[in-house]
């Protein structure tokens, strides 16, 4: 499932590991062999008491090496801004392959909502996915009266990751939506065989169009990509805000330049730990007992009978034959992909209960925007290149079908497409990287953990987990509902606080809704 905020603001995520739609102290030294330079003060401003200006260069440079250097030697250059709507835009070149930073090149799309008044630096954010659009991300992020001291002392960036949306991008989307429109709990030999053809389609295809960049779009890959944007950015630190996939970018770019934090929000943690049966398992559960709560949470909309006997009846009824025709038809995969999206909105209930019963009358087209919102939260071919390189996972069709029986005995409405969402990966043509250990960074400034008690794409334990294990940590938790924390005004306060002036507050801090 895709992993991305978005529930409180513009639209949902589109996986199922949405993993989402979205988006995302003290002072070190920083890095001083920075080709872009850098602010003497950490990239805040703060523990000098002076304000010094984020570089703003005009202009490309000629990319030089550097000797002993975290990237191999890459020292990218300065970006070149220019307008883009509200916003400024511009491109980072960075290494296709960080092994060998003085081969190809990849561009990497980056936009900027530069501060309001005198700029003390960048905040980058990344609204998950994996495969949500960072560039897109800046256009509505902090616009909560919390953050306004934020966007007057700190330009707002974020950056389209390797693979992905306006940067160099896998694309092999053809076979998407036959894929999409297939029952994904498959009840006889022909349907098996169709689901499975037609993943192995957008397999053949991902690899005929993308073969030179599937290799490299893991984390792994992008943390790098990180840290080249926080040099051209001319930050001697990070200051970053993931969400949802966007906590694994952030952990393991602590743990591996744990020397380069200033400040860093975890709201909505992924288990970096998992593979992919592990982490699809989890969530799976959490989208389970999320889909029973929005059932009880119907109010005065509740059906007779009750909302669960009502969706079980029309699962039942588009096995055989689906309600609508054309593009506003209701089949077995856009029933379960409406109960999935419903899950990330905390106040779903009532409204989901009145789009099953204007299904059961013959028009599906609430639940079919249900479907598309999911859907609308990352591009489908890059989130499945990202995650099948990214995790260990069940190889052949033979093996995944025996993984996705065990899902849909945990989940019998949601197994099913939780698990065959990412069936291509049965047969991809890159297999998956080494598995990192749980990142620690070590003697970082600390890291800020959020995690919400009702989250069912990235359940609360996750949080807690990452909080204990890194270094330097503090969870603050959020007693809510819904996918992420941002947007509660209490949990804006406190990171927004943190983002800005460094203020850590207290472990087991909790904001309620």
């Amino acid at each position: 499932m895709i992993t991305a905020n978005g529930a409180r603001h513009t639209r949902l995520p589109t996986t199922m590991v949405l993993l989402a739609a979205l988006l995302f102290g003290g002072c070190s030294t920083g890095l001083g062999g920075d080709a872009a330079g850098g602010r003497s003060d950490g990239g805040s401003g703060e523990a000098s008491g002076t304000t010094v200006l984020s570089p703003r260069p005009s202009g490309p440079t000629t990319t030089v090496l550097v000797e002993d250097d975290p990237l191999g030697g890459y020292a990218p250059e300065p970006l070149s801004w220019s307008d883009c709507g509200q916003l400024q835009c511009a491109t980072l070149v960075v290494p296709l392959d960080w092994s060998k930073p003085e081969g190809d090149t990849l561009n990497l799309a980056v936009s900027r909502r530069p501060s309001s008044g005198r700029s003390q630096g960048s905040v980058l954010v990344n609204p998950g996915g994996p495969g949500g659009s960072g560039v897109e991300t800046v256009e509505w992020v902090f616009q909560e009266p919390a953050f306004d001291e934020l966007n007057d002392r700190f330009d707002v960036v974020g950056w389209d990751p390797r693979g992905t949306n306006s940067s160099d991008s896998v694309s092999c989307d053809d076979s998407v939506d036959d894929f999409r429109a297939l029952d994904p709990s498959p009840d006889d030999a022909a349907e098996t065989k169709a689901l499975n053809d037609t993943a192995q389609q957008i397999t053949n295809d991902c690899e005929t169009s993308s073969a030179d960049l599937l290799p490299h779009v893991s984390t792994s890959d992008s943390v790098k990509d990180m840290d080249a944007l926080r040099r051209a950015l001319g930050e001697n630190q990070m200051t970053y805000y993931g969400f949802s996939y966007g906590t694994a970018l952030g952990s393991f770019y602590a743990d591996e330049f744990p020397d380069r934090v200033r400040a860093i929000v975890l709201d909505g943690v992924v288990d970096p730990d998992a593979d992919l049966e592990e982490f699809l398992t989890a969530q799976t559960q959490g989208f389970e007992d999320a889909l029973d709560a929005i059932f009880a949470s119907c109010g005065s909309s509740c059906p007779k009978g009750g909302t669960a006997k009502l969706y079980d009846r029309l699962a039942k009824r588009v096995e055989s034959e689906p309600i609508g025709s054309g593009d506003l038809t209701l089949g077995p995969a856009e029933l379960a992909t409406a109960a999935i999206s419903a899950t990330y909105s905390p106040d779903e209930g009532p409204a989901f209960a009145e789009a099953l019963t204007e299904a059961e009358d013959g028009d599906p087209s609430a639940l079919l925007n249900l479907a598309d919102r999911y859907y609308g939260g990352a591009e489908y071919t890059p989130y499945l290149a990202i995650e099948c390189i990214d995790q260990a996972h069940p190889d052949g069709d033979k093996e995944w079908a025996e993984f996705v029986a065990r899902l849909e005995k945990a989940s019998p409405r949601l197994g099913g497409s939780i698990g065959n969402e990412l069936l291509p990966c049965a047969n991809w043509p890159v297999k998956p990287v080494e598995p990192r250990p749980f990142p620690k960074a070590v003697a970082s400034n600390p890291i800020l953990v959020v995690g919400n008690t009702g989250d069912a794409a990235t359940p609360f334990a996750q949080a807690e987990a990452m909080a204990q294990n890194l270094d330097n940590a503090v969870l603050l938790t959020h007693e809510g509902t819904g996918h992420t924390s941002y947007g509660n005004p209490c949990v804006d306060e406190i990171t927004a606080a943190y983002l800005v002036h460094l203020d850590v507050p207290e472990d087991g801090t909790v904001c309620r809704d």
